[in-house]
């Protein structure tokens, strides 16, 4: 998707806090209005497509993610990724636009840097998207496919996935558990998605689809994108929008 991590390296301590056990999530870049959510339970967790957390509130668990396929080894990222409970894969490796790895690449890539974290912390696979309808090698599902089959032996505790489109919840929800099988039976993450409407079609949406996700065991964390002006905060960027406000505390 189109939001790109701010790059930079530095090493971020991660703030344990009191979590609670919602499954919601905050994708953003401005951790001022990701503390907007602060105090709203059913959202427990946040990432920002790198490893600071740029002042995330401590109220809410801080996840890590590798964004792309490093050069080299960086101890700032094992630091931040050992201090974390969860961490994150790479972001959209199938799209070009985004962190465009080919599957075997990737493999060799979560061997280096992710499998010496297996049993210190979740391990979270590459994020892809819907894209391909499932069957193209290297898009979507089907890149998934093509990694899994290389990285043999890999640890993957859980498969992040992205969705995006203006379908029905139900297209959603047989994308999702679909992700789920071709996984491997994996629990899943939905770190990006969005239903393409209107506002009322979006939270029309959500009041169907939030529940769905909360009572499937096998859905640990979910993330609706994103926190941004006339996304999930209001154009003035003083606070929730109609959707943010759903998204914050429908039930």
């Amino acid at each position: 998707v189109q939001i790109r991590p701010s790059g930079t390296l530095a090493l971020v301590a991660f703030a344990a806090g009191a979590v609670a056990q919602g499954k919601r999530g905050l994708t953003y870049n401005n951790a001022v209005w990701a503390n907007y959510f602060k105090g709203h339970p059913q959202v427990t967790w946040g990432y920002n497509w790198g490893w600071p957390s740029n002042g995330l509130d401590a109220s809410f668990e801080f996840v890590p993610m590798l964004w792309g396929l490093p050069t080299a080894d960086d101890p700032s990222w094992t630091a931040a990724a050992t201090a974390a409970k969860n961490v994150l894969g790479y972001n959209e490796p199938d799209l070009n636009s985004q962190a465009n790895i080919i599957p075997s690449d990737a493999a060799a890539g979560y061997q280096r840097f992710f499998q010496p974290l297996a049993g210190k912390v979740q391990l979270g696979g590459p994020s892809v998207t819907n894209a391909g309808n499932g069957v193209l090698p290297y898009m979507g599902l089907g890149w998934l496919d093509s990694f899994l089959a290389d990285c043999t032996g890999c640890q993957i505790d859980f498969m992040p996935i992205h969705w995006y489109g203006n379908e029905t919840a139900a297209s959603f929800q047989a994308y999702v558990t679909e992700a789920h099988s071709r996984s491997g039976g994996k629990p899943i993450w939905v770190t990006e998605f969005m239903l393409q409407d209107s506002e009322a079609g979006q939270i029309a949406f959500l009041k169907e689809v939030m529940p769905w996700m909360d009572a499937q065991p096998w859905i640990q964390k979910y993330s609706y994108f994103g926190v941004f002006e006339d996304f999930l905060i209001n154009g003035a960027g003083t606070g929730l929008s109609k959707i943010g406000t759903v998204y914050a505390s429908y039930t």
